[in-house]
């Protein structure tokens, strides 16, 4: 080893003797939770990182603290390991030389102002447009990796070693050279900040021998007040880190599910609909239920040859019994992915209401080979309509319980794409929920298509007494969707097709769409059951 690094790494001992007590903190609650849900075992469940993990979509939804959550979440036992390894190196490293006060600073601002950043700047090239600014908002994201190059760029800082830092930097941007990660912006941004801060922050100076010596009385009391302070701090850090995770484990564990009552499955005309009713009356003793689940699978779709992705949300006590369930497929808009169903809608939580049937829900891809912006819909260039509703079933109806009923709802783009397969498809669907949908194709998906590919594209020209029951949920002030939600219903209601429209208080947001969710479900699971919707922030038109 070179004589320069050899003082550089003695330098380094001599500084360093801060207890790294919010780094203990932070790794404990980190393991915490990796024990809490099983990810030395197995892979972290799917639903458990999309209500508690990081996108930029889940920012626009409101979930502003997963920017924390995330920090403690780990994908499998590797990642736990290799987190509380990369802790140790850089948080640990820098508080004990910079202190616990400084050190926790560091982390919270670095924990945030990665992923910000990324976000911000994601966010602002969806607004202007850019398709990969929109795709990469929805990428879900986990991990203390911004608190690790947070705490990396202040510890370059405090060590003032030129070799450091020419090393730290190369790290930084080989690894988003290499990768093009989420993570590896984050990387950047908590990299650069820590940097500042360390700097900004500097570190406390070690007193030579002779002024130890010294020291007064004074100041040796106002020392030992210090180290108390330090470490009630770092108790403190370590209490707040393992209630930290014990929160994210405690909030996620539902109330046990019960079952009570026998739901006879979605069927037509007024005779079944009663016959529902009375066998919805059999009571069954409570049975603890298992929690409703997500898995991601990749089914066979030959219209566009080759393979797509959906989630499917599993109901509670699934596992438990043989019985058949109900299909609700529910569609993403634009920019978007299947993931935003998850996390947005939260269908998982929308199992656990009250008074809900059981069933099984399935949020596809519908981002398209040739257009990505599809609409749900079959073109000239691409099948992503028959690779959505045709294909999907047929892989849903073979891997799982299902019960033979369908029904499809979506939001935005995807509420065209709900009213589109649901027309396209005679019978196909017992019920169609669209939220904030338009109803008249256009371009990008359609672009190039001819007037008569149009019409037929168009829910409005295939309305029918023999249509699918469909619900139209609209916000007040989303005056494009409103407008084209009064023309279909129009439409719907000369034809005599059975059909429901809700105007909502609010706009074309993920507000609107998780609140009135509940009332879609309701509404495609059954006709008899009620939609709940007596609040005078909206109106039921017939």
């Amino acid at each position: 080893m070179p004589e320069t690094w050899r003082a550089s790494l003695a330098e380094v001992r001599r500084r360093a003797t801060h207890p790294p007590l919010v780094t203990a903190s932070v790794i404990a609650a980190v393991l915490f939770t990796a024990l809490r849900y099983g990810t030395l075992q197995h892979d972290l469940a799917l639903d458990i990182a999309f209500r508690y993990g990081f996108s930029g979509r889940a920012l626009s939804m409101g979930h502003w603290s997963t920017l924390f959550t995330s920090q403690f979440l780990s994908r499998d036992a590797f990642m736990a390991i290799s987190i509380a390894l990369s802790l140790v190196l850089m948080l640990g490293l820098y508080e004990a030389i910079a202190g616990s006060v400084r050190a926790l600073a560091v982390t919270a601002v670095s924990a945030a102002a990665g992923p910000l950043l990324v976000a911000g700047g994601l966010g602002l090239g969806s607004m202007l447009g850019n398709a990969f600014a929109g795709r990469t908002l929805s990428t879900l994201d986990y991990g203390t990796s911004a608190v690790t190059a947070g705490a990396g760029g202040a510890l370059v800082a405090v060590l003032g070693m030129r070799r450091v830092r020419v090393v730290a930097v190369i790290w930084v941007l080989g690894g988003l050279l290499l990768h093009h990660q989420l993570a590896d912006w984050e990387h950047l941004g908590s990299f650069a900040v820590g940097l500042g801060l360390g700097y900004l922050m500097g570190a406390p100076t070690r007193a030579s021998s002779r002024q130890e010596s010294s020291r007064s009385a004074g100041s040796v009391a106002a020392h030992g007040v210090s180290v108390l302070r330090r470490r009630v701090l770092g108790v403190s850090g370590i209490a707040v880190g393992v209630i930290a995770g014990a929160s994210i484990a405690s909030a996620a564990v539902p109330a046990p599910a019960m079952i009570v009552s026998v739901v006879a499955a979605p069927a037509r005309g007024a005779a079944a609909v009663a016959t529902s009713a009375r066998r919805a009356a059999v009571v069954a003793a409570p049975v603890a239920l298992t929690p409703p689940s997500v898995v991601e699978v990749t089914y066979p779709a030959p219209s566009l040859g080759g393979h797509r992705s959906a989630f499917v949300v599993l109901p509670p006590g699934y596992g438990q019994f043989r019985r058949r369930y109900p299909v609700v497929e529910l569609l993403h808009g634009y920019p978007g992915a299947p993931g935003d169903i998850i996390n947005g809608l939260d269908p998982v939580g929308a199992e656990l209401l009250p008074g809900m049937p059981p069933f099984i829900a399935v949020a596809p891809d519908g981002r398209g080979p040739a257009v990505e912006d599809s609409w749900f819909a079959d073109t000239a260039r691409q099948r992503v309509g028959t690779a959505v509703s045709s294909d999907l079933r047929a892989y849903i109806d073979r891997a799982y319980r299902t019960n033979g009923h369908w029904s499809v709802g979506g939001l935005s783009a995807g509420g065209y794409g709900a009213a589109y397969l649901g027309a396209r498809t005679p019978g196909a669907y017992d019920a169609v929920c669209s939220l904030s949908g338009e109803f008249i194709p256009r371009s990008p998906a359609f672009a190039g298509e001819g007037l008569q590919a149009l019409v037929a594209a168009s829910p409005i020209s295939h309305t029918s007494p023999n249509g699918p029951r469909t619900l139209l949920i609209a916000g007040r002030s989303d005056s494009t969707s409103l407008r084209q939600t009064k023309a279909y219903a129009a439409q719907l209601r000369l034809a005599g097709q059975p059909h429901k429209v809700i105007v909502a208080r609010g706009g074309h947001d993920w507000r609107l769409w998780k609140h009135e969710l509940p009332a879609c479900l309701r509404y495609m699971l059954g006709p008899a059951l009620p939609l709940n919707v007596g609040s005078s922030t909206r109106t039921v038109l017939h």
